[in-house]
């Protein structure tokens, strides 16, 4: 009898116990969802890249154009009687030109007609004797030319110039006697050097018109280049700034680089929105213009699809802990939420303490700063921890889910991958680059991209955006001028 009392006793204690809020219960965990809000987006930093634009002329082009209209008499003094000397110069033949060592050295043979005259008188009273004779002779003139560039884009060059008598020099025969000319005409001559030098830095300066060039490439390189059709997207370049290397003259060509500071940026979803600026900034003379150039790439995943692949990630999980406290996801979604982003898991979890055992339903929420993890090519998150009202609720609650290693693996679950998308958009410019970079007929667009460097995450009202940065090489050749 007695020990079915005792029996009793614990089935009653055992019954009893079931009932009570201490032995078995439940926590509901109604938290108010947080307002999805993006917050303003701050300001993108572009990356200023510098774009160049290699320029050649041959001096073959500039030797035509000076035969063209550099021809015939020069120089004509025909007058007598202030120096009894009267001196003609032709040009003879074709007009030389050399492009090496950073100058241009012009040859200009010449045809000289001298007359000189004599008079002799052998007394006051006596009749003056005059006399008169003409020679001919060919030399070559040669003169160098230092090029230089000033800030409104027009070539300024530097012409010096001098000639040497061959072994023979020029004479008068007057009778038994041999007048030398070259003292007299020596003078005209180096005056006339300078006057053919002042010729022809005029016309360097007329045919090497660099600014039409430049003015060109400025313009054609701002306007849109699309790069793909799949995702309609689009580069675009908004130069700032030109410098320019000093000019290269070797190997019969005038060379330089021009380099256009600019802004690159990729856009989809349509051309994007462009004014052409057609006013050229003073040009800066730099012998030190990089060649690297830096692109903005951006890649975005959507709120909804980041619910999809938190989904996927985290519901159905159960994360166990110390002793028997467990959680399982039954469903999780995303959001903005200011600058960072809010994470809502479903949650069923419970706690055991002896015959105790707490549970707990319902919706908590975490935030998180997301980055772009260059590694792997995704976006990630950081610093994970509950909202005030979350950790409130948990801490009256459920105390212990607040305290363990949770967060931590919800923070190391997290992975939004972009490196495919980011992969693919480098491939659309290198590809455009390769095959279709002609922005006008005679400006080609060429390049190389290599690295992908991040820079910065930005939470917009609808999609998680990160930008990035490729790096590489552009340059504008212009290719048919």
């Amino acid at each position: 009898m007695k020990r079915f009392t005792n029996l009793a006793s614990v089935a009653l204690f055992c019954s009893a116990f079931s009932i009570l809020p201490a032995c078995k219960s439940t926590t509901s965990l109604n938290t108010t969802t947080p307002a999805a809000e993006a917050a303003p987006a701050p300001k993108f930093e572009r990356k200023l890249s510098t774009i160049n634009v290699p320029v050649s002329f041959k001096v073959t082009t500039l030797q035509n154009k000076l035969n063209q209209e550099f021809k015939g008499l020069l120089y004509n003094d025909e007058n007598l009687n202030d120096d009894n000397v009267a001196v003609k110069v032709w040009k003879k033949g074709d007009v030389g030109v050399k492009a090496e060592n950073n100058k241009i050295y012009f040859t200009i043979p010449l045809h000289i007609w001298v007359k000189g005259q004599y008079k002799w008188k052998a007394c006051d009273m006596c009749p003056t004797l005059e006399k008169s004779e003409a020679t001919e002779f060919d030399f070559v003139a040669k003169s160098e030319s230092a090029l230089a560039f000033t800030e409104d884009y027009k070539v300024k060059t530097t012409t010096v110039g001098d000639f040497a008598w061959g072994d023979t020099k020029p004479v008068l025969e007057l009778g038994p006697m041999k007048i030398g000319l070259a003292r007299f005409v020596e003078p005209a001559l180096r005056s006339q050097m300078s006057e053919l030098t002042k010729m022809l830095d005029q016309e360097i300066q007329a045919r090497v018109n660099i600014k039409q060039y430049i003015q060109q490439a400025w313009l054609q390189v701002q306007q849109p280049i699309k790069i793909d059709d799949t995702y309609d997207a689009w580069l675009k370049i908004t130069p700032t700034a030109i410098r320019v290397s000093p000019l290269v003259a070797r190997n019969g060509e005038i060379s330089m680089r021009i380099g256009m500071n600019s802004y690159i940026e990729t856009f989809t979803n349509g051309k994007p929105a462009f004014k052409a600026n057609p006013t050229l900034p003073k040009l800066i003379t730099d012998s030190r213009i990089p060649d690297d150039v830096q692109i903005g790439l951006s890649g975005e995943i959507s709120y909804d699809y980041a619910t999809k692949l938190l989904k996927e990630q985290l519901a159905g999980q159960t994360f166990k802990f110390e002793g028997s406290d467990e959680v399982t996801i039954k469903d999780a979604a995303i959001s903005p939420s200011g600058d960072k982003l809010m994470l809502m898991l479903d949650v069923d979890g419970k706690t055991k303490a002896g015959f105790i055992t707490k549970k707990i339903k319902g919706k908590v929420f975490l935030q998180a700063i997301p980055y772009y993890d260059a590694e792997s090519g995704a976006i990630k998150v950081r610093d994970v921890d509950y909202n005030l009202e979350t950790r409130d609720k948990l801490l009256s609650s459920a105390s212990w889910l607040a305290k363990n290693k949770f967060r931590t693996m919800i923070q190391e679950q997290i992975n939004f991958p972009l490196k495919n998308q980011l992969e693919d958009t480098k491939k659309q410019i290198q590809k455009a680059l390769n095959e279709q970079g002609r922005v006008h007929e005679s400006v080609m667009l060429k390049g190389k991209v290599t690295d992908i460097v991040p820079d910065n995450i930005y939470l917009t009202p609808t999609a998680i955006k990160a930008v990035v940065n490729a790096k590489g090489n552009i340059m504008v050749d212009i290719d048919k001028l």
